[in-house]
């Protein structure tokens, strides 16, 4: 820094060494973070004891307790660290504002640079630093005490400290910066984390993700494995559909990545479907995928429902409508959270992969689209769905018996759209249709559909 003073005829101060410091790669990934990972490791091993654990009652309550005091730790390294900053500049000037030297867009100081050009004052950078640091650190002690819970072996934890040193090392070495989510210094160091995904908040939100993920896992650590695989077995159906929906959504969404498109433009590909002039294998596919497998979602609960009604359902119900009325509010709901859950993941899984966001003209008809008509086209589906099956008392004939409309989404097969099958499919509005007449239509057949189901119920010789 003397040397840089000199050859730039600036004047640094005390935020210049804490940020280089700070935010140096080698100092962090070799030496300070191992550190803490190493003692922790030591502590959580050493002060394990069954006497506690039975006393705290439940492993959950055993791993917050030792997260609280590894918190503790954490904190006692920050200001071991700032102080052993602090020693270093010890004669460096102090003020409240960057210094000149961040004002120099030169090689090797793209750190002060970045910093100055992203945060209005130093102080705002730090307490940023501090917390970035202090999430990824408890992120990783937490999956410590999980591990440990689970094992109770210290040296299973020395062999994952072991595996994140050589992953910290690969990541800053080997991998390329388009690689910037799995890349370990951009959640260590927050000028790392600020360059790789030009966002402030981003590195904050992609580790809290994981640590919630790993809290979610905390609040289960206790069950039984068996019921927690039965309870796999049960959401298998689940798993694969959001499994399936995340492999078509990062397909396309990489697909068209250097395309120069907004991140409404990738959310309309993604969930193009077909139209009278738009029509692509792929696009039909998934939305067979999306929007059927959520139906099919859907049906699995349906099923539930109609497996459990009996003469003592009526007697307590009084009539078929107020038992179809007590539930089906519940399937509106998972609608409305599939579509959300959709929505927001695609928009989120687009802007990680750099499309930018920007507000388009036709901002208000993509939201209402997807969301209004959307959830119209699936209520239409779940009630199709639930006609044939009181009228076939079959369940599955019901599926295919949908699957086969799916023909009427091929452009020679749509008879002017006579028959609403895809009408939520967002190429209409690249076409500029009208989302709101699409809505009407939606909403007139899903009232026919009502009053045939109602018919359904009220038969007087239908048979339970």
């Amino acid at each position: 820094m003397p040397q840089f003073e000199e050859v730039h005829n600036v004047a640094a101060n005390f935020w210049d060494y804490v940020f280089l410091s700070a935010s140096d790669v080698y100092l962090l990934l070799f030496y300070f973070f191992p550190l803490i990972l190493f003692i922790s490791t030591i502590y959580i091993n050493r002060t394990f004891e069954y006497t506690k654990l039975i006393r705290l009652g439940s492993y959950k309550k055993w791993i917050f307790t030792k997260l609280k005091q590894l918190f503790k730790i954490d904190i006692l390294f920050i200001f071991i660290l700032l102080g052993a900053i602090l020693l270093t500049s010890i004669n460096t000037p102090f003020s409240t504002e960057w210094s000149d030297v961040g004002r120099i867009n030169v090689s090797g100081n793209e750190i002060l640079y970045y910093l100055r050009l992203y945060f209005s004052t130093p102080i705002i950078a730090l307490i940023f630093q501090i917390g970035l640091f202090l999430l990824t650190t408890i992120t990783f002690q937490l999956l410590l005490c999980i591990i440990y819970a689970g094992v109770k072996k210290s040296s299973i934890l020395h062999l994952l400290n072991g595996l994140l040193y050589l992953y910290g090392s690969i990541s800053f070495k080997v991998f390329p910066p388009s690689m910037k989510l799995i890349i370990l210094p951009n959640y260590l160091s927050l000028f790392h984390g600020v360059a790789s995904f030009d966002s402030i908040i981003m590195p904050f939100l992609i580790m809290l993700a994981a640590l919630l993920i790993l809290i979610f896992i905390t609040n289960h650590v206790d069950r039984n494995h068996v019921s927690m695989k039965s309870y796999l077995v049960r959401n298998l159906p689940l798993i694969a559909y959001g499994l399936l929906c995340l492999m078509g959504i990062l397909f396309t969404i990489r697909k068209f990545a250097n395309g120069n498109l907004s991140i409404w433009d990738g959310f309309i590909v993604t969930f193009m479907g077909t139209t009278n002039e738009i029509y692509n294998l792929i696009s039909f596919a998934f939305y067979i995928v999306v929007f059927l497998g959520a139906v099919y979602l859907v049906q699995l609960r349906i099923q539930t429902y109609l497996s459990e009604m009996s003469y003592y359902t009526m007697v307590r119900y009084r009539s078929i409508n107020k038992w179809f009325l007590s539930w089906f509010p519940r399937i509106l709901k998972t609608i409305m959270i599939i579509l959300l859950a959709l929505f927001a993941g695609t928009n989120t899984i687009a802007f990680l992969n750099g499309y930018p966001i920007t507000v388009q003209d036709n901002l208000f008809e993509i939201v209402y689209h997807f969301m209004i008509n959307g959830f119209l086209q699936l209520i239409f589906y779940v009630l199709f769905v639930m006609i044939i099956s009181f009228a076939t008392k079959d369940v599955l004939k019901s599926f295919i018996s949908l699957l086969v409309l799916t023909i009427f989404m091929f452009p020679s097969f749509r008879i002017d759209n006579l028959i609403p099958i895809g009408l939520n499919s967002m190429g209409y509005v690249l076409e500029g249709a009208s989302v709101v007449l699409i809505s009407v239509k939606l909403s007139i057949y899903i009232s026919v559909e009502t009053l045939v189901l109602f018919y359904l119920y009220n038969k007087k010789d239908y048979i339970l």
